[in-house]
């Protein structure tokens, strides 16, 4: 049976040994920029504590926030490597995005690409071993599909476009040049970012350029499409929320709260000013900075998900998952209508096949791997796993 080896819960890493040993990996690259961050504190503080301060200002206030204070780095993408033992991995690292490979055994990490102005959200090795499909983040807030060669360097090239987020992809079986991804459409108002159509699978023929849908309905998003050896496709099928329309109520809501949302913009800006001129804030309650994402929430797929709302609502299965149970994981035959797909599992966040068929999936509140009888097994208790790579 394969066994799962690796996750990413919290923006964090883990690797998973052979006998259910989780254990977190460090980036060696985070650490050595965290330490640079640091020094440029250590060099520039007294300029703003102290006696240095009050010269440094000269009378005018200044801000003591430094980047390393809110430096808070996360893995956005893992799969596993053709080359045994390998892996390979994105961060997003304040304004620096890498992706590495890297020898759990050896705890060697290698810097294939990084730069500023891309974020790299997936990652997919083709079997032949020189390959690897990568998502892409743009700062215009589209998305495309890349294609990287590790063995001979070059950067990552990209082959899809237009105004879309394309993510998520996944080779298809055999040794062709077939890809398979998850593309929504960006809706514009003005200009402006107005919301997402819904998320349909398309499969990319790389040799032709040829694309055509594999699912696509207004009523749904098909997310995160994968396959397993047999050639069966797997998705995530969710409800597809469209884009809000201003409402008469929402109006008059804004026109009454407004004197109220003015005075808690001017107490804002005095708290700042505050800040700047005796280092201490107008508001004390509240207790202390929270690091990282807001742990009532989280941004998966294109939507926010209210994670203490769905633990609140009503449940009818165990465990409880931390999505809807209207996200369900598909599969289906090479070929097939969609209406032929078989729900594997309800209330699921990311999945994974393994290289002899095993499904392993979370549910944002735990790890499991699905038996042939349909039960689940609980392999992992990690929290808000949105990605999972198996060998």
């Amino acid at each position: 049976m394969s066994d799962i080896r690796g996750y990413l819960s919290e923006g964090k890493l883990f690797i998973r040994s052979g006998d259910g040993k989780e254990s977190e990996i460090r980036s060696k690259f985070v650490d050595e920029l965290r330490d640079r961050l640091q020094s440029i504190k250590d060099r520039r503080e007294w300029k703003t504590t102290g006696s240095g301060a009050q010269f440094a200002r000269g009378g005018l206030p200044t801000g003591s926030i430094f980047e390393v204070d809110s430096f808070n780095p996360q893995f956005s993408a893992a799969c596993v490597s053709a080359e045994p033992g390998t892996i390979y991995y994105a961060i997003a690292a304040g304004d620096v995005h890498g992706i590495f490979e890297y020898s759990p055994e050896e705890r060697r990490e290698q810097r294939l690409v990084h730069g500023p102005d891309r974020r790299f959200s997936w990652l997919a090795a083709h079997p032949d071993g020189e390959h690897v499909a990568v998502a892409i983040n743009r700062q215009d807030g589209s998305g495309c599909i890349g294609i990287m060669r590790p063995a001979r360097g070059g950067g990552v090239r990209e082959i899809t476009e237009g105004d879309a987020i394309d993510a998520y992809p996944a080779w298809g079986p055999g040794e062709g040049g077939r890809l398979v991804y998850q593309s929504s459409g960006i809706a514009r108002r003005n200009g402006a970012w107005a919301g997402l159509g819904p998320a349909s699978i398309q499969q990319l023929d790389r040799e032709s350029g040829a694309v055509e849908p594999l699912a696509e309905d207004e009523r749904f998003d098909y997310l995160c499409p994968g396959f397993g050896p047999d050639g069966r496709l797997y998705y995530i099928q969710r409800p597809y929320e469209a884009v809000a329309k201003t409402k008469p109520l929402d109006l008059f809501k804004d026109v009454v709260l407004f004197p109220f949302r003015l005075v808690r913009a001017v107490f804002a800006f005095l708290n700042v000013f505050s800040m700047f001129f005796s280092g201490k804030p107008l508001k004390t309650a509240g207790g202390p900075k929270r690091d990282g994402p807001d742990p009532k929430a989280v941004f998966l797929y294109g939507r926010w998900v209210n994670l203490e709302q769905s633990a609140r609502g009503p449940q009818t299965e165990e465990p409880v998952a931390a999505v809807p149970s209207s996200w369900v994981l598909k599969r289906r035959e090479p070929g097939a209508a969609e209406d032929t797909a078989e729900v594997l599992a309800k209330g699921v966040m990311a999945y994974t096949v393994g290289s002899d068929g095993t499904v392993y999936f979370s549910n944002g509140r735990g790890v499991f791997r699905l038996k042939s009888d349909g039960s689940r097994e609980k392999v992992s208790a990690l929290p808000l796993v949105t990605c999972l790579f198996a060998d």
